[in-house]
């Protein structure tokens, strides 16, 4: 129908390329818009452009009727208008509760994209070691993982509600994801051809070497520590291939009974061809001889951003910025910058702090 528009949600869920895909979106902003599909500039998009982590271009608060639906009715004419967060998977009940309100004015679609239980839970387990500070094995952290079960419910919910969506298996597109992702939008060739089709690996998994040292500076320091040094780890060294944390049988075998029902409801919705399927032993039962020892290049990593205690050589540049005050003289930029890279030490994700040194170190 002309002049309706259709509002499509990317609701991931987690570690199925979704920074990815956002990097892909924010790249090719421009030329989705003249294809008729609006994907709207958000805080993180420029972060995305450069292919660094983000969420997407939606906050969670107030996401769906606050966000959503007031975006929409912003742009003229019809077409569709492209949202996409992973954490919308697990406040998606927002929509679900109050998507009728709007049926009359829009048209839904939903992108839910799933993965292989076990390569899901390392994947998911390792970023919660690499940002929310976890210092436990993963036998702790598959005890608490339900995503299956919640992504099987919301497929029938959606479902149950006529709400039309695409679900896509991440474990068996790859690397291809981008494309499927553009394919379903049907502007695959159109960015292949005079977009920006490559993004890059974007929030790689650890390695066995890594995913240890972070336990370790987790367990000691916490989570502001650990994550300035996974997040320095993954964009500077975006290519070593990751490691599957090793999972005991017992662990193995109480995650697989549980989530299996959950993989049978989901599977109705796949082809054949794109099936989850369970791995046929515990993932990392054959990396004992994994190197666990860190390259240079990761120890150079580490050595450049691990926050630490004032040195010397900081007490010097700090005494001599506070003697200014005594002898009248003017504080420099250089001097701005090395007192804001003191407090980026304290607050490693501020995000005023980071602005700022972008800007001053940009003069």
């Amino acid at each position: 129908m002309r002049g309706r528009k259709t509002i499509v949600l990317h609701i991931g869920h987690g570690k199925t390329g979704s920074s990815a895909i956002q990097a892909a979106l924010a790249r090719n902003q421009d030329l989705l818009r003249s294809a008729g599909i609006i994907y709207p500039e958000h805080a993180a998009s420029d972060r995305a452009r450069r292919g660094e982590v983000t969420s997407g271009n939606l906050d969670m608060e107030d996401w769906f009727e606050g966000q959503v639906i007031k975006i929409a009715r912003a742009h003229e004419g019809d077409g569709k208008i492209l949202f996409s967060n992973e954490n919308l998977f697990h406040n998606f009940d927002l929509f679900l509760d109050n998507h009728r309100k709007y049926a009359a004015e829009f048209d839904f679609e939903i992108i839910l994209f799933v993965r292989e239980p076990f390569e899901k839970l390392n994947s998911s387990y390792q970023q919660a070691v690499k940002r929310r500070g976890f210092a436990d094995d993963i036998a702790e952290f598959a005890d608490h993982d339900r995503d299956a079960e919640h992504a099987a419910r919301l497929l029938g919910a959606l479902e149950a509600e006529g709400v039309a969506f695409a679900l896509f298996n991440y474990s068996a597109l790859r690397r291809s994801a981008i494309q499927a992702f553009f394919e379903h939008l049907g502007v695959w060739e159109l960015v292949r051809s005079e977009g920006q089709a490559e993004v890059g690996t974007v929030n790689r998994s650890l390695t066995l070497a890594e995913l240890d040292l972070l336990l370790h500076v987790n367990r000691l320091f916490g989570v502001e520590f650990g994550s300035v040094i996974a997040d320095a780890l993954v964009h500077r060294l975006p290519d070593l291939p990751s490691g599957m944390a090793p999972i005991d049988p017992e662990t193995w075998a109480r995650f697989h009974a549980r989530t299996a029902p959950a993989v049978e409801a989901i599977n109705r919705f796949l082809p054949e061809s794109d099936q989850i399927r369970f791995d046929s032993e515990p993932p990392g039962a054959k990396s004992g001889a994994a190197d666990r020892r860190l390259s240079d290049a990761q120890v150079e990593v580490v050595r450049s951003v691990f926050p630490a205690v004032l040195t010397y050589r900081d007490g010097i540049v700090l005494r001599d910025v506070a003697m200014k005050y005594e002898s009248g003289e003017t504080l420099t930029r250089e001097d701005a910058i090395a007192l804001m890279q003191y407090a980026q030490k304290a607050r490693p994700h501020g995000q005023i702090i980071a602005g700022k040194l972008e800007e001053w170190r940009k003069r």
